[in-house]
């Protein structure tokens, strides 16, 4: 990643976990950091996809999502019709 770019890792599974509160300064210590949160993570539980991408846009600063996952969205969670025809307003935007 060159220097000028922020991130932020959002983990999920049955319940959302964010790597920083905000996006970061991508930098050699920041990456070092993330490198070593990933690390220590554990998968368990259901694939919680709709939280994790609503705490991913909720910052301002995100530009961008990539979504890597082991499953299919599973996580129980009712949507109204009108909010499965508009993923915008799902995630907040």
């Amino acid at each position: 990643m060159r220097h000028k770019q922020k991130l932020n890792i959002v983990a999920f599974d049955s319940e959302v976990k964010v790597w920083q509160p905000r996006v970061v300064e991508v930098t050699e210590s920041s990456l070092r950091n993330a490198w070593n949160w990933v690390n220590q993570l554990n998968c368990h539980g259901t694939t919680n996809t709709l939280e994790a991408l609503q705490r991913a846009f909720r910052d301002t600063e995100t530009k961008a999502v990539y979504l890597l996952t082991d499953g299919r969205p599973d996580h129980v969670r009712i949507v109204s019709f009108a909010d499965q025809l508009s993923l915008p307003s799902l995630l907040g935007r």
